[in-house]
């Protein structure tokens, strides 16, 4: 019996050991001054590049529509309703050939294609979509996972809303941002409970933003202590039937 429940003391001992190594921590954690940081700072809209995948509705002109919101042509990918931006940037569109669009905003691709399509048209309306602008919340959210931008400025709190907010071992005053900036990925902490600074630090996402929400502490004792308490059923069983058997 004294064999047992030292075994057990060794089996608890390894399960309060075990630590994982935090997710992004080789990566610079920016201070709030330096440059590339203000940038991430500065409310931006998504600019659109190669590679993008966008629809385009015209009111009222269905044919002339690919992907259209304001039909029963869905907008969806299996319908395969839409164009992809080749390496210059530029679309094929009806009755306008091969026209760039990276490098601007919706809104701004919205205006550029009216006015071309008003040399056509009366009075186009037109919405630009991106159908591939994604961030991704990881880590102490309700509900991980990748969530579209959708043409809309969506801030840091706005994400997190959407993830169904923060869990109970969120550790909200240490959000990780990591964004890729002139080709380096870049990360900024944010302290979510500096009421004060919230204006500033709620950022405007960009598509490919990851946030990360870490763990307290707590985490990872609540999940030792139920590690510990089924190592310590299973051996407080075996120890019974043992001394069953041993009467």
């Amino acid at each position: 019996m004294k064999v047992i429940f030292i075994f057990i003391s060794i089996l608890l001992l390894c399960t309060a050991c075990q630590t994982t190594k935090p997710l992004f921590s080789t990566l610079p954690n920016l201070a709030q001054n330096d440059s590339l940081a203000l940038q991430m700072l500065i409310p931006t809209e998504p600019i659109m590049a190669t590679g993008d995948k966008v629809t385009v509705s015209i009111w009222g002109h269905d044919k002339l529509s690919i992907g259209s919101v304001n039909s029963v042509y869905a907008t969806n990918e299996e319908t395969g309703k839409w164009l992809i931006l080749d390496d210059e940037g530029k679309v094929n569109l009806p009755k306008l050939g091969r026209t760039k669009l990276a490098g601007l905003t919706t809104k701004e691709a919205n205006y550029f294609l009216e006015q071309r399509y008003s040399n056509i048209l009366k009075d186009p309306i037109i919405n630009v979509r991106v159908q591939n602008h994604f961030v991704t919340v990881l880590g102490e959210v309700n509900k991980p996972g990748r969530y579209s931008l959708d043409n809309e400025l969506l801030s840091l709190v706005d994400v997190i809303a959407l993830a169904n907010g923060l869990s109970a071992y969120a550790k909200n005053d240490e959000i990780e941002l990591v964004r890729i900036i002139d080709q380096h990925p870049v990360k900024l902490t944010i302290n979510l409970t500096d009421l004060a600074s919230l204006p500033q630090k709620n950022i405007t996402l960009q598509p490919n933003d990851i946030i990360h929400v870490g763990a307290t502490s707590s985490k990872g004792q609540d999940r030792n202590l139920g590690k510990a308490s089924l190592i310590t059923g299973i051996v407080t069983g075996v120890a019974v039937i043992i001394s069953v058997f041993a009467k």
